[in-house]
């Protein structure tokens, strides 16, 4: 009796060509997936350095109004042919600015979710533990074109059955990325009241990365803990890719650069820069920098005379 695959000729007589079809479909669905998560995640991440400069430009759905995005068109064309891999951006400035990725050499396209009021003071109606929803799903990622979607992933809640919540979303989501072949990046950030007043520990930031890991995240979003020696253990935690977290902006140009060389160094794989790039004096200038640092190896002092 010959074998092919898991299939014996005995079998296919029996079952008949319409059965083993209904078999083959969904091995032939996973192949399919995962060819497709590869190529959308080789147009984020550079296909051999596996590493990435995304601009995170979401910020007006979390926080509305801030300086640098009252042109969105503008920002992320500039940006783009400054040579951001890629950008994370909430549904309705994909749709309204698709032009910018499309074509050939065009950034991938990284879509928002979850909305959350976390990160609004209390004076622009913010909320201590702060409320979020999932906005889109993956299948709305998928008509929009885009090659990956990204989530908050929030550990730390006084109420356990919200941190339950969240991993379920998450777990709901890596699930549908999939099925439809779409890279599935995870931001876990432990930020509850039983944080403390520290949630750039290593360990909190290590735990959050693990759990998205195992969740079925393929790249991460993480926060930074402040020096290389201290990231290496996030970085042994996850079995993914990591790309930290650009953060509020940064009180000098200095601590930006030494942030990001401090993470390479430790083994991320690049960042999510925000508003250390499109509220910078020269965005451009500093996004060709820290794309440089990313890809090249350009260090700070050579970064910063670049700058200055």
């Amino acid at each position: 009796m010959f074998i092919c695959g898991f299939i014996s000729v005995d079998t296919f007589k029996i079952v008949g060509r319409s059965s083993i079809n209904d078999i083959m479909n969904p091995l032939q669905s996973d192949m399919m997936s995962s060819t497709g998560k590869t190529i959308r995640l080789g147009r984020i991440l550079h296909p051999e350095r596996r590493r990435a400069a995304v601009v995170a430009f979401d910020h007006g759905l979390h926080l509305g109004v801030i300086p640098g995005v009252l042109n969105p068109g503008q920002v992320l064309e500039d940006l783009a042919q400054a040579g951001a891999d890629a950008f994370l951006v909430a549904p309705g400035i994909a749709r309204a600015y698709a032009s910018v990725f499309s074509g050939r050499g065009a950034p991938g396209l990284i879509l928002r979710l979850d909305w959350t009021n976390r990160w609004r003071e209390p004076d622009m109606l913010g909320s201590e533990e702060g409320r979020g929803r999932m906005i889109a799903g993956v299948d709305d990622a998928a008509r929009l074109g885009a090659d990956a979607v990204l989530a908050y992933m929030f550990l730390g809640y006084q109420e356990p059955e919200a941190e339950a919540r969240q991993v379920e979303e998450v777990a709901r989501v890596a699930r549908s990325c999939e099925n439809l072949g779409i890279g599935c990046i995870i931001e876990p950030m432990a930020r509850g009241l039983r944080v403390g007043d520290n949630p750039y520990r290593p360990e909190l930031i290590a735990l959050g990365a693990r759990v998205a890991c195992e969740l079925g995240a393929d790249v991460l979003k993480t926060d930074y803990s402040g020096d290389a020696a201290s990231f290496r253990q996030v970085v042994q935690a996850a079995f993914r890719p990591i790309l930290i977290a650009g953060g509020p902006r940064t009180p000098t140009l200095r601590g930006a650069l030494e942030m990001v060389a401090g993470a390479l160094q430790a083994g991320a794989r690049g960042m999510f820069i925000g508003r250390n790039v499109f509220q910078a004096p020269n965005p451009s200038r500093m996004m060709g920098v820290l794309r440089s640092m990313i890809h090249e190896g350009l260090d700070v002092e050579a970064a910063l005379s670049t700058l200055e």
